[in-house]
């Protein structure tokens, strides 16, 4: 009787420091790009940093802790197909980073039917460290496809594969939510 007590009291202790950590992973914060471009979900360990230099231009950095870890620069691109898009993007841009080695080339399914396209690599940067990048395509309207490039420490960067899917599954034109809103 008194084995079963301290093995259930163990069970509770054990799930009552779990409770937490659980919640911790599944927390979210919300990004909203300063020009009002789009919104994207931050999971826990992930911050949205804003600078605005002497010109008055707003420079958006997001990392995982700290910028070697992980990082995140959205830009556009023009083009129709996501997949097409990143193809030449990675012949005339991405293959030149140092040590270049491409890893693969695939379609990412965004949900709702609709899907982009994912190219990820291994390189090293300037110190000769090992680092990977992911690089997601997605595609804005009819000419425009937005690119979110994650960079980072491969040891690091490379377990958080379900981190930045979930963040290119998050991005949201404001242009698209307003719409949403209209139907409702």
């Amino acid at each position: 009787m008194i084995r079963s007590y301290r093995f259930y009291s163990l069970l509770v202790l054990f799930a009552a420091l779990l409770a937490p950590a659980a919640f911790a992973q599944s927390a979210t914060e919300v990004f909203e790009d300063p020009d009002g471009k789009y919104t994207l979900n931050l999971p826990a360990g992930w911050l949205g940093i804003v600078n605005t230099d002497g010109l008055g231009r707003k420079d958006v950095n997001i990392v995982y802790k700290v910028r070697e870890n992980g990082a995140l620069k959205v830009r556009l691109g023009e083009g129709s197909e996501p997949m097409d898009y990143a193809a030449k993007d990675e012949q005339e841009r991405v293959r030149f980073a140092p040590s270049y080695d491409k890893l693969s080339l695939e379609k990412f399914l965004l949900g709702g039917g609709k899907s982009g396209a994912l190219l990820s690599y291994d390189y090293k940067n300037t110190a000769g460290q090992l680092f990977t990048g992911r690089v997601y395509y997605l595609r804005g309207d009819e000419k425009t496809i937005y690119v979110l490039q994650f960079t980072g420490r491969r040891n690091i960067l490379g377990t958080l594969r379900s981190h930045t899917d979930a963040i290119a599954r998050s991005f949201k034109l404001k242009q698209d939510e307003a719409k949403q809103a209209e139907k409702k």
